[in-house]
This record gives structure tokens, sequence and C-alpha cells, in this order.
């Protein structure tokens, strides 16, 4: 899929987060994509339906909207489109004009069955077929293609569910999809609650004798679809993972490649106790260094002062790798944990 070669023609992006779409450290992501558009974005909507269920949906709109506002120089107006019985005709009207669109966290299970019942998906394929800035994430980014795993109903709930039907707008790919957000989360510490918390042996059991790919993606990382230029990048603190039956390969932060060879670009899985060898290898040779947060803070002011940002980027990077996310007022900068 090459570019059509229309010199006004609008861009036709879809970015997928695996977390970390409302952080500061995030908005350099944004501003990627939106820095290289060559017109105006007008028409903005927070599609807010994942999160429609909880009581407090429009304080969660509020938070959204003053980062996009504050952080990326982008007004959204909401869509509230909070449950099946607030769905309008407008809404999709609304859509198919739309220059750029966000939906974020909450239940995938909740959002994709609304968004079916109403015929929403063929209106974003439709969209992202004409020309959209669309950045789904977390549940939003897990409705997208062909099968949605139930993450609620098997994590929270305990209900041993098989996949849902999804929105499959990945179906440029050629082929059937499982994206799945928070892919190396750690937060359940002696339980694997990676994979979106429900852990890999869960996963393996879900798409069992299907042919998909997985499109895992790790956390405070950002996937990247131009279906005009046909690549996919990646930019972020992780790596995104497509597997197959036949095998899988890696992207990471800064990679590049054209999505036609999503299909055939895949190297052999490695055996566990491949794995396991080398994994160990790893950790008896590898030094560490523990550094203050503190002194890491100081060092980042140093060189923001000096104007060598990257360097303050990359601090902030390695701090939000160890669960720190840094935070920059007028007068000082102070520190807390993610949640």
């Amino acid at each position: 899929m090459g570019s059509l070669g229309e010199k006004n023609m609008k861009s036709r992006i879809l970015t997928l987060f695996g977390s970390g779409e409302t952080s500061p450290h995030m908005a350099k992501n944004y501003r990627f994509i939106l820095d290289k558009l060559d017109y105006t974005l007008q028409d903005n909507f927070l599609l807010d339906t994942p999160f429609g269920f909880q009581e407090n949906n429009q304080v969660l709109s509020k938070k959204i909207q003053d980062y996009f506002s504050n952080k990326i120089n982008l007004n959204l107006k909401n869509l509230n489109l909070t449950s099946e019985e607030s769905y309008q005709d407008n809404h999709k009207t609304l859509l198919s004009e739309a220059d750029f669109i966000f939906s974020g966290p909450g239940s995938p299970t909740y959002a994709s069955k609304i968004w079916l019942n109403n015929n929403l998906d063929k209106v974003l394929k439709e969209k992202l077929n004409n020309g959209v800035v669309m950045a789904f994430a977390s549940a939003a980014a897990l409705t997208l293609g062909k099968y949605v795993i139930p993450v609620y109903e098997i994590y929270k709930v305990g209900q041993n569910e098989n996949l849902k039907d999804g929105l499959n707008v990945l179906d440029f790919l050629g082929k059937d999809t499982v994206i799945v957000p928070h892919f190396n989360n750690q937060e359940g510490g002696d339980h694997d609650t990676s994979h979106c918390f429900i852990g890999k042996k869960r996963f393996d059991k879900l798409i069992n004798g299907l042919d998909v790919i997985t499109i895992g993606i790790e956390e405070h990382t950002s996937l990247t679809f131009d279906l005009n230029n046909s690549t996919i990048d990646v930019k972020g603190l992780g790596n995104v993972h497509f597997i197959s039956n036949d095998g899988e390969f890696c992207l990471k932060n800064g990679e590049t490649i054209e999505i036609g060879q999503i299909n055939d670009n895949y190297v052999p899985k490695k055996s566990s106790n491949e794995i396991k060898s080398e994994s160990k290898e790893s950790f008896n040779n590898s030094g560490t260094v523990e550094l203050d947060i503190n002194s890491l803070i100081e060092i980042r002011r140093i060189a923001r002062e000096s104007k060598m940002y990257q360097i303050a980027d990359n601090i902030r990077d390695l701090l939000i790798t160890k669960g720190i996310e840094i935070i920059d007022n007028d007068a000082e900068t102070s520190w807390k944990k993610l949640d």
C-alpha cells in the first residue's frame, strides 16, 4: 500500500499506545506525528466510550482534554458517547468529519460492543482510508484487532471468557490480529500480569488454534502505522512484538519497517533453553550502578539549562523505566512513583 500521490491528501495515521498515553514524557510521541503534518487539525474528538460506564467519566474526559490542550496544543471535543443509550446518528457524522480522534483507557469489551452495534467499525475504517490521525491507547487499542481480549472479565472477575469480536480496523495488514497493550506489565509481582494483565499462559490459551498476528506493545511505547507512506515505526521506552504461528520479530524505539514486511519478516522463535541461557549470560556479565534519584534530577536540570535537551529527555525516560515520573513545575522539579 503505497502513497496515493495526491498532493493535498490528508495523512492516514494510526498510532497505538501500550500505556502512558497521557504522561508528560509521551507528549513527544504525539508531536513526532503532528509536527509532520502540512495542514491544521481542526475537528478533533475524544471518543470516550471505553470509560463511559464509570461514574467519573466526565472527570476523566476533562483530564484527557486538559492534557492535549496543555501538552500537545490540541483542543479535543468530547463526543459523549458513554453508553448504548447515548448513541446518536450525529456521532457518525462527527467521526466521519474528524481530523484527529483519540480514545483511551477503560473496558475494551464495553467499547467494542457499543461501537460494533452502531457500525462505528465501518466509520473508523472508512475514515482511516480517507484521511485522519487516530491515537488509540490501552482499552481502545485492544478493540482495533480482529479479536478483543476480555481483560476485565478475566483479570478482574475471573470469568472463563473467550476472545470477543473486534473492529478489525487493522485488516490492512492482510491477516487477523490481536492487539496487546501493557505487553510487558510487571505489576503483579508474584504473578504474571504481562499480556495486558491476564498473563502469558491465559493469553496463549485464548489464541490457541488461531492464525493471528499478536501485536504486543510494551508500556510507555507507541506504534504508528502511516498508510500514506506504508510504514510502521516505534517510539518510546519499550519494544513492539509481532508474533504469529510462523515466528516473531521485534521493533525497537526509532526503528521503521514497511507495512508489507509484516507478513514475511518473521524469524524462528527461540527455544526456552536458549532464552534461559541468554538471560543468565546477560545477568552474569552485566554491571550495575545505583544513582540517587535527586542526583539524576539535578543532572537533568543542568542538561536543560545547557540546552542539552536530548540528555534531559533520556534521563526522564530512564526514570520512567524504573517507575519514577518527573513533574516539572515553575519553581522546581519533583518526582513521584508511577501508579
